[in-house]
C-alpha cells in the first residue's frame, strides 16, 4: 500500500511536469484529451489511488484527505447544470449532426472532459496536501525550465541559427503540426511558408497554449522563492526571471495578459487583502468596492463599442481577430435565443453555421472550419461565450461563482491562520492568483481540458479545508510568528 501511495505521488508530479506538452501524438480515441501528454500519467495516476482507496477502505483504514467535500459539490453542482441542460435540449442534440458527428456523442466526450478535470481536482487535494513543494511546486519549476530551454533553441531557430536534433524533436513535440501542407484542404500552410508568425510556443501545441500554460504556473515559480533558502532560492530567483522573460518574448497576447493578472494579483494581496500578517488596513472594503466598480465600467465600455470593434475586424488584416469576433458573435446570437440553459455542452458548433453573421465567412479560417471536416473544430475563442451559448446564464455565472467562492474561501482560511499568531501560508498566494489567472483567461481560450484549472480547484479546497481543521483545535495560538514554510515543507505529519 505505502509503495502503491508513493508511486501515485511520483506519477502525479511527472504529470505536472508534462502539462505544457499538449501537442504530442496521441491516441485519437481519447479525443481532444488525447494530445495532451500530461493526461496519460494523471489518469494513471487516478487509476492507482483508486486501488488505493479501495483496499483502504476494505481494510477499513481509509482516512479522507481534507478538501474532499468542496470537489464533491462542485462537481455534483457542475454536473447537475450540464445534465438540466443536455435534457432540455434532448431533441435537438440527438437530430444534430456536423462533419460526421452527432450531437450526443460530442455532449459526452465534452462532459467528459470536465468530469475528468473534477477527478484531477480530487486527486490533487490528496496528493499535493502537507507535500506542496515536492508534488507541485516543484514539477511546476521543472516543466517551466524545459519551456525555458526549448524556447532558447526555437528564438535561435528563428534566427537562423538552428542546432542539431532540434527539428527532429520539434516534430516529435507538435505531432507534425508544421506541416507545410493543410490536411482539410491540400493547401499551403502560409503561416509556416511566409514565416509570418513569429510568436514562440516552446513545446506547446501553439502560442496562446503556451501562455495559459506559462501565467498558470507563473505563481508557483514565484511561491518558489519564499519557501526555499541558500542555493536553492538562487535558482529558484534565476528561473523565474528567465521564464519570465520567455513570456514576455513569445509574444503570445495570453500569456502578457496573465502575467499582469498575476503582478497585479498578488500586489492586491499582498498590500490590501492578504497582507502575510493577516491584518487587512481598512481601506480594504472600500477599494475593493472600487475596484469592481471599475471593472463593472470597463465590461459597460467594451459592450458599448463592440459594434465599432467588429467594424475595425472587418475591414483590417487580421484574419484570427475576425475569426475570433465572428465566432464570438456566433455565441451572443446563439445565447439570446437559448439565455437560461444554452443549447447544450459541446453543441457550439452544431449550430454554428446558422448563427454565423454575414461578414463572418469573409475569414478563411471560419469557412475552412464550417466547409472541411478535418480543419479544426469551430470554437469560440472564449470560456465565457461558450458558457452562455451552451448552458445559458445559469452555467456562465455557475462557473464565475466557483472561482470567486474559492477565493473568498482562500483568503478566509489565510487569515484565520494569520489570527493564529502565524504569517498567512506561501501556498495560499499562488492558489487564489491561479483562480484570478483562471477568471482572466477564460476571455482568450473556450477549453475545459487545461489541468491547471483543475488542480487549482484541488489545491483551494485542501489548503481551505486543512486550515479550518487546524483552527478547529489541531493548531493552538503562538505568541510569535511562525515562518509560513513550515506549513509548506513536504512531509507527512
Amino acid at each position: 500500500m505505502a509503495m502503491r501511495v508513493k508511486l501515485t505521488d511520483s506519477i502525479f508530479a511527472l504529470a505536472v511536469i508534462a502539462i505544457p506538452f499538449d501537442a504530442i501524438a496521441g491516441l485519437k480515441s481519447f479525443g481532444e484529451l488525447g494530445n495532451e501528454s500530461s493526461f496519460y500519467f494523471f489518469a494513471l495516476a487516478m487509476g492507482l489511488y483508486g486501488i488505493n482507496a479501495a483496499g483502504a477502505s476494505v481494510a477499513g483504514e481509509l482516512v479522507e484527505r481534507p478538501g474532499g467535500t468542496l470537489v464533491w459539490r462542485t462537481g455534483a453542482a457542475i454536473v447537475i447544470v450540464i445534465a438540466i441542460s443536455a435534457l432540455w435540449n434532448a431533441t435537438e442534440i440527438s437530430a444534430a449532426r456536423f462533419h460526421g458527428r452527432d450531437g450526443l456523442a460530442k455532449l459526452v466526450t465534452s462532459a467528459t472532459v470536465v468530469i475528468y478535470g473534477l477527478a484531477l481536482a480530487l486527486l490533487t487535494r490528496a496528493v499535493v496536501l502537507g507535500r506542496w513543494y515536492a508534488r507541485l511546486i516543484l514539477p511546476v519549476c521543472i516543466s517551466a525550465a524545459l519551456c525555458v530551454g526549448f524556447g532558447l533553441l526555437e528564438a535561435l531557430d528563428r534566427a537562423g541559427m538552428s542546432l542539431p536534433l532540434y527539428q527532429t524533436v520539434n516534430s516529435l513535440l507538435h505531432a507534425g503540426s508544421d506541416h507545410t501542407v493543410q490536411s482539410w484542404d491540400g493547401t499551403l500552410n502560409l503561416r509556416l511558408i511566409e514565416g509570418w508568425d513569429k510568436r514562440l510556443r516552446t513545446v506547446s501545441f501553439e502560442p496562446p497554449s503556451f501562455g495559459n500554460f506559462a501565467g498558470l504556473a507563473w505563481p508557483w515559480l514565484f511561491a518558489a522563492i519564499f519557501i526555499t533558502r541558500g542555493i536553492r532560492k538562487a535558482l529558484h530567483i534565476f528561473l523565474l526571471l528567465a521564464f519570465t522573460a520567455v513570456i514576455v518574448g513569445s509574444q503570445a497576447r495570453t500569456g502578457w495578459l496573465l502575467l499582469a493578472t498575476n503582478v497585479v494579483a498578488f500586489g492586491l494581496l499582498k498590500f490590501l487583502f492578504l497582507p502575510p500578517d493577516g491584518r487587512v488596513p481598512k481601506s480594504a472594503t472600500f477599494i475593493g468596492a472600487l475596484l469592481l466598480f471599475v471593472v463593472v465600467a470597463v465590461i459597460i465600455f467594451s459592450a458599448a463599442s463592440f459594434d465599432e470593434v467588429i467594424r475595425e475586424a472587418v475591414v483590417g488584416t487580421s484574419v484570427s481577430d475576425l475569426s475570433r469576433l465572428a465566432y464570438q458573435v456566433t455565441s451572443i446570437r446563439m445565447f439570446s435565443e437559448y439565455p437560461i440553459l444554452g443549447v447544450g455542452l459541446g453543441q457550439f458548433a452544431f449550430k454554428a453555421i446558422s448563427y454565423m453573421p454575414d461578414w463572418g465567412f469573409l475569414s478563411s479560417e471560419v469557412k475552412a472550419s464550417l466547409r472541411f471536416t478535418d480543419a479544426p473544430w469551430p470554437n469560440t475563442y472564449s470560456l465565457y461565450a461558450r458558457l452562455a451559448a451552451e448552458l445559458g446564464l445559469i452555467g456562465l455565472f455557475g462557473w464565475i461563482s466557483i472561482w470567486i467562492a474559492l477565493i473568498v474561501s482562500v483568503r478566509r482560511a489565510g487569515l484565520i491562520y494569520a489570527n493564529l499568531g502565524r504569517n498567512v501560508p506561501v501556498v495560499a498566494y499562488p492558489i487564489i492568483m491561479n483562480c484570478a489567472d483562471v477568471i482572466v483567461t477564460g476571455l482568450t481560450t473556450d477549453t475545459f481540458r487545461i489541468p491547471m484549472i483543475w488542480i487549482t480547484l484541488g489545491a483551494g479546497a485542501a489548503f481551505s479545508a486543512r486550515v479550518g481543521q487546524l483552527a478547529g483545535g489541531a493548531l493552538q495560538p503562538f505568541t510569535r510568528p511562525i515562518p509560513s514554510q513550515t506549513y509548506l515543507m513536504s512531509s507527512r505529519s
